[in-house]
């Protein structure tokens, strides 16, 4: 290395100062460092994040034109250059590690049709529920509604889609028109209309050839892990397939272990389910807006079908069964006003150790009712206040604050970062067609030609959507950690995955921001 010239990286990022708080610009640079004795730094592509002084600000600005490996060791000791060096704050001079990328996605690009990065697949045992939400992930993206009833689904918009329906055609862009009914009022589920009705449950022959697929080829290539997702519309619905599934499968098939996750909302735990939840570790979300302790209410705009004393219930007692299951609640324009402390409080007298928030997938008009300063700052106070409890708040948003500051995290998931649908994950329908996700538009086969799904042209452009978002993230602090929210809801509001919604982005940059600065400060006190 004596010989070898270095130059900081032009990644390069530290706390924002107090005069680079508008965090719908790009900030963190080290320019714009001021005078605290000690800051974090990272890289804006790799994480990385570390305590560094002032004495190493300074080094690394002198270094932007370039400096001796010899000329460094006489500022600072031979192990820090190194930890430096590590952390790619300091890189041989000329080096961009944008080409480091590149060189990743030619990589990808060659291997994506062989299903290597496929690991994950979300089983949509319904499309039907139980209860009418407002915000419910499964009905509320035109793009989504439109390509299901396409391939043969009955799938309906849900209240927050119809709603913005008529927002859009008040002077927004024209909506999607779907090809299957459309609800205008009431529920989804019932009604006069047969036609309204979701088409089907999902078979145990469609699950069973599903799973039997993405198994035989996890292992074909090299895979030595499978995760199945029982997903809805409520998958407990069709509990039957559920069973079936695991009783099938069980936690290692054919040379592949299998994990499994269900998302529900908790108001048809029966005690056979339980029982078997529980027998295969299966990791179990129970879906609550927020909680109204006085009345009860747990479900944006009172759509609840069963009283909150019976979902309670249900949580307590796969508690006590050792299932592993964890509660996620959505911040968003029509939980703003009931979401807070109660059900922190909540999640920590059951004695669950996380609570999952979901910032609302209609980001445009979200950020237009509630400015993203206002979102950060309330999520924060929330982070705040459930360490306090022994309760850690997660979300998409917490997980790209633990990229940074944990390299084995940012190793684990730096191609898709927060959204696995780039490549990671396929969603089933209850037909055997085949999606990204739940939320995304574009068909990508069937169940019937499963090597063909990842040679489909949708399939590749989701694929490729890896490591960087696009055009527009270049240069944010926060580019190989973010994935600018979900793909489907960005398909939604900007008809491209490589389009970010700018509300979002002001938010998470400022959410990340905070929760830096805490990190700093735990830093800082264990150092003393």
């Amino acid at each position: 290395m004596q010989n070898s010239m270095y130059q900081s990286s032009r990644y390069v990022r530290t706390l924002r100062t107090t005069g680079d708080q508008d965090f719908t610009s790009f900030g963190g640079r080290l320019d714009s460092y001021g005078d605290d004795e000690r800051t974090m730094a990272f890289h804006s592509l790799f994480g990385n994040a570390r305590l560094i002084d002032r004495d190493i600000v300074e080094i690394l600005k002198e270094a932007a034109g370039g400096v001796s490996w010899d000329r460094l060791r006489e500022r600072v000791d031979e192990d820090s250059l190194r930890d430096l060096v590590a952390a790619r704050f300091l890189v041989e001079a000329g080096h961009d590690e944008a080409t480091e990328i590149d060189s990743l996605l030619e990589s990808r690009r060659s291997a994506l049709g062989s299903g290597v990065f496929h690991s994950s697949i979300q089983l949509v045992l319904t499309n039907a529920c139980n209860f009418s939400c407002q915000g419910c992930f499964a009905y509320n993206f035109d793009g989504g509604v439109e390509e299901r009833n396409t391939s043969g689904e009955s799938v309906k918009p849900g209240p927050v889609l119809v709603e913005l329906r008529r927002s859009r055609e008040d002077g927004g862009p024209a909506a999607r028109q779907d090809s299957g009914p459309t609800l205008a009022r009431g529920d989804w589920n019932h009604g006069t209309d047969e036609g309204r009705n979701p088409s089907m449950h999902m078979s145990r022959e469609v699950a069973e050839k599903t799973v039997k697929e993405a198994i035989a080829l996890r292992k074909a290539n090299g895979g030595g892990h499978l995760t199945v997702s029982f997903f809805g519309g409520e998958p407990t619905l069709a509990r039957g397939t559920i069973l079936h599934v695991l009783r099938t499968f069980g936690d290692r098939y054919d040379g592949v272990s299998l994990s499994y996750d269900l998302t529900s909302n908790g108001s048809r735990i029966d005690d056979e389910l339980l029982a078997a939840l529980a027998e295969h570790r299966v990791d179990t979300t129970v879906s609550i807006d927020y909680l109204v302790p006085e009345t009860g209410e747990f479900r944006g705009g009172q759509q609840q079908r069963t009283p909150w004393a019976v979902v309670r219930k249900a949580i307590l007692d796969m508690k006590a069964a050792g299932v592993p299951v964890s509660i996620t609640s959505v911040l968003s324009q029509y939980t703003w006003d009931k979401w807070g402390t109660p059900l922190i409080d909540f999640v920590a007298e059951a004695g669950l150790d996380s609570l999952d928030v979901i910032v609302s997938f209609q980001a445009k008009e979200f950020f237009q009712q509630h400015s993203p300063h206002d979102v950060a700052q309330r999520l924060l106070a929330a982070v705040d206040y459930g360490r306090e409890r022994g309760v850690q708040l997660s979300g998409y948003w917490y997980q790209t604050f633990q990229m940074i500051i944990d390299d084995a995290k940012w190793a684990e998931q730096a191609d898709y970062k927060t959204c696995p649908a780039v490549g990671r994950q396929l969603s089933i329908e209850p037909n055997g067609s085949v999606f990204a996700c739940k939320a995304t538009a574009r068909k990508l086969g069937t169940i019937d030609d499963w090597r063909g799904i990842f040679t489909s042209p949708a399939y590749q452009d989701y694929g490729m959507r890896a490591y960087t978002n696009g055009p527009g993230c270049q240069g944010c602090e926060l580019q190989g950690t973010c994935s600018g929210g979900s793909a489907g809801a960005l398909e939604e509001e900007n008809g491209s995955i490589q389009v970010m919604s700018p509300g979002y982005c002001a938010y998470m940059r400022e959410v990340v921001q905070g929760l830096l600065e805490r990190h700093h400060t735990q830093s800082l006190a264990t150092l003393s």
